[in-house]
């Protein structure tokens, strides 16, 4: 395999693996609120809260959170199968989902009849899973089995079996032999998986060792792999395995930062941990919130005169996203690619922010699963009591943030001349309309919007897209020819933040609009 198609691969992988964090914001909200607001600080303060009904509303808005998190690497499976499954994906996720169970069953099987589990008092790296007893394989064991059934079904979904056995023909096959694999795969799990939770402690205690310079690599490291989609696979492993930290929370072992912080808010007395608080992207409440929006004005106050109203119109709609969700995609693209200077400086305040807020035990989730930086800030932050989160420094790191960003930027941009958005003479930001142009029927036209159509045409033309996908912030398109796909400054004229041009396509970021796009993109050119 090329150099290329590795690439292309751990690109599609991360968009799958992006797929279940999705659905976490709405719970880390539920999460946040409820326990913000059963916190002792917040009921003394506000005594209406000690009321029955409301206890009982708040307590269910935490359970609701929970759930989703407690089941993430059930999650994790279904959007893997699901995700890579060429035809017929819902028996894709049925069969996952039928897998994981069937794996977990199996692997508590084993551990029973060797006295390896003690359902009253589990050890560390085991849990009870959807009711089961059973070693905790996090998301990685979620993951792994999610691509084995991905393969299986992609194989068998069109199997035709002797007419003996035919009532097993084509998508029936699926989750049967996905049932059978997956008793094979427990029993391999239940021998091997000891040993690299093992390896897994080893190497978040190496880890946890670095402090202050690890934290700075962690923030540094993850935007720079951002222009190439692979920054996942920095923070992703720190979130959900024991990698980002162990504590037992509760009377329970729970791992990965994400699941530890989460547990903590639903604590009656929540105590936070700057170890565990690093890996949620506590940085990401400085860069998303005051770094990137001072960055914005500084491209506003350099722009050209005459280009200075749409260009606002443009950078506002980039810093919404940052500061109430977390998606710094659509900004970041502004400058990323005609200004890399810009880029690099704005890494390494990244890699500062997580290590100022490292120091300063700053323990303030910033990354979307915890519903972005400012509701983070609000819930996770202000409600939980400054002598458990130190909210109080956001405001005044945030402030000194906000004026090395503004002047940083400022400073490059008008030294090197640099061509941000509006201070190149060919930007002229019109609005164009290529419905008319692309070869679609009028039933297609009928279908969706005209910047669909744009998009379309974009992209070469109905003739030239293979799939149409999306992630946060990108529109994710493979083609027949790249060479079809109109340049960047194309791009821009219909919406677009940026292009990015991949092994086997394009990605246009176009922030939360993305996924909009895809969807009315696949009802037009009916692709599944």
């Amino acid at each position: 395999m090329k150099n290329g198609k590795y690439f292309a691969f751990f690109q599609q992988l991360g968009k799958m693996l992006m797929t279940p964090v999705m659905i976490l914001p709405i719970a880390g909200i539920l999460m946040g609120l409820g326990a913000a607001l059963t916190s002792n600080t917040v009921v003394q303060a506000m005594p209406f809260l000690e009321h029955t009904s409301v206890q009982y509303i708040l307590t269910l808005l935490k359970s609701v959170g929970s759930i989703v998190f407690n089941n993430l690497p059930v999650i994790f499976a279904i959007s893997i199968a699901m995700g890579y499954a060429k035809k017929e994906k819902g028996v894709a996720a049925l069969s996952a989902f039928l897998a994981f169970m069937v794996m977990n069953v199996t692997m508590n099987s084993i551990l029973t009849l060797t006295g390896s589990i003690d359902p009253a008092n589990l050890k560390t790296g085991q849990s009870v899973i959807l009711g089961v007893p059973s070693l905790d394989t996090g998301v990685f064991g979620g993951i792994i089995l999610g691509f084995i059934v991905a393969f299986l079904h992609n194989r068998y979904y069109t199997i035709s079996l002797p007419p003996i056995l035919s009532v097993f023909n084509g998508t029936k096959f699926v989750p049967m032999v996905s049932i059978l694999t997956a008793i094979i795969f427990g029993f391999i799990m239940s021998g091997i998986w000891p040993f690299f939770q093992s390896g897994l402690s080893s190497l978040s205690d190496v880890i946890k060792g670095t402090g202050a310079s690890g934290t700075f690599i962690y923030g540094l490291s993850e935007r720079l792999l951002l222009p190439f989609g692979l920054h996942h696979f920095v923070y992703l492993p720190f979130f959900f395995t024991s990698l980002g930290g162990s504590e037992i929370i509760g009377g329970k072992v729970v791992e990965g930062a994400v699941n530890i912080f989460q547990a903590q808010l639903g604590m009656s007395n929540p105590q936070f941990d700057i170890d565990v608080s690093r890996f949620v992207m506590n940085g990401k409440i400085l860069i998303a919130s005051f770094g990137l929006p001072a960055a914005a004005l500084a491209m506003y106050h350099t722009a050209k005169g005459n280009k200075k109203q749409k260009v606002k119109a443009l950078l506002i709609a980039g810093c919404i996203p940052a500061i109430f969700m977390g998606v710094t995609e659509p900004i970041e693209f502004t400058f990323l690619f005609i200004a890399p200077v810009l880029y690099v400086f704005h890494a390494i305040m990244a890699g500062i922010a997580y290590l100022v807020t490292y120091l300063f035990e700053i323990n303030i989730p910033g990354s979307t699963a915890f519903g972005g930086p400012f509701f983070s800030f609000i819930f996770n932050g202000v409600l939980q009591g400054n002598e458990k989160t130190h909210w109080v420094y956001v405001p005044i790191i945030g402030i000194i943030y906000f004026t090395v960003y503004y002047f940083g930027f400022r400073y490059f941009i008008l030294k090197f001349n640099l061509k941000t958005p509006g201070r190149d003479e060919s930007d002229d930001f019109t609005e164009i309309t290529a419905a008319q142009e692309t070869k679609l029927t009028s039933n297609e036209v009928a279908a969706g919007s005209a910047i669909v159509y744009d998009i379309i045409e974009a992209l070469g033309s109905k003739e030239n897209i293979i799939s149409v996908d999306a992630c946060w912030s990108r529109l994710r398109v493979k083609v027949k020819d790249k060479d079809k796909v109109k340049d960047e400054a194309y791009w821009k004229k219909i919406g677009a933040n940026g292009l990015v041009k991949v092994n086997d396509g394009v990605q246009a970021i176009y922030g939360a609009k993305a996924d909009i796009y895809k969807t009315q993109i696949r009802e037009i050119l009916d692709l599944d």
